[in-house]
């Protein structure tokens, strides 16, 4: 596993941190598939720093893909014991879900990997079973989180839309080019998973800034040979597993 690896962004807040003084941070996660060595090795780097205000805040798809997907979602929920979180629901939560209630007929949850997810709680349990925190974790899961400087949503927003209270579940789950491919700049920044930053920056492991648009894509393909990634907010520092 590569050392974890950090850069700071332009930003134009004023900000100091000096021994735990000053504003409470956000620490923001791209989309994490199952890696479940890659959120241990980042959570181990940022252990340290994060402060008992700081919030840890999940963009969704934490499953499916990779192989330790039931070993994952353990992990988050016990994070939650420790710090302030959110965890937003992605497009795979959501199949999972689907799945589950029988609504999945034409497959599309196992097209996508879901088949990752079933042998992970198989290897845990002997046989597929989901223990009841875990669905309650997924049941609890939020579509996004607004501050008075960011929304955090799992795959984009329909510019067309003003108001978030009419944004629809399908595209906070699932947009793609109409989001960002865009002319909208966003009052506030929209930071997002989903769309691997890959097709954005040519690099499977760089996270996406558009400074344009302000949009920042955090969904460094985990999963496909990349790396799980953080971003710190207000400052943009960016940490790697």
């Amino acid at each position: 596993m590569p050392q974890s690896t950090y850069y700071i962004k332009r930003f134009p807040a004023q900000l100091t941190i000096d021994g735990g003084i000053g504003p409470a941070m956000y620490y923001i996660f791209g989309d994490l598939h199952g890696m479940l060595s890659s959120l241990e090795a980042l959570y181990g780097q940022l252990r340290e720093m994060i402060r008992k205000d700081d919030t840890l805040l999940f963009l969704g798809d934490y499953i499916d893909r990779g192989g330790h997907s039931y070993g994952a979602v353990e992990f988050l929920i016990g994070l939650s014991r420790l710090h302030p979180t959110v965890f937003l629901k992605g497009n795979h939560e959501f199949m999972l879900l689907a799945y589950l209630s029988g609504l999945d007929t034409d497959g599309i949850y196992f097209r996508n990997g879901g088949e990752r997810t079933i042998e992970s709680y198989r290897r845990a349990f002997g046989s597929f079973s989901i223990p009841s925190r875990h669905m309650e974790f997924f049941q609890s899961l939020v579509l996004y989180h607004e501050t008075d400087n960011f929304i955090a949503v799992h795959a984009g927003l329909n510019p067309k839309i003003t108001t978030m209270g009419l944004q629809s579940e399908e595209d906070m789950l699932w947009i793609r080019e109409d989001f960002y491919q865009s002319d909208k700049r966003w009052p506030k920044t929209i930071i997002f998973g989903h769309t691997p930053a890959v097709h954005f920056t040519g690099a499977m492991s760089r996270p996406y800034f558009d400074e344009k648009h302000n949009i920042i894509g955090l969904d460094t393909g985990a999963v496909y040979g990349g790396r799980l990634t953080c971003l710190r907010w207000p400052d943009r520092v960016i940490f790697q597993s």
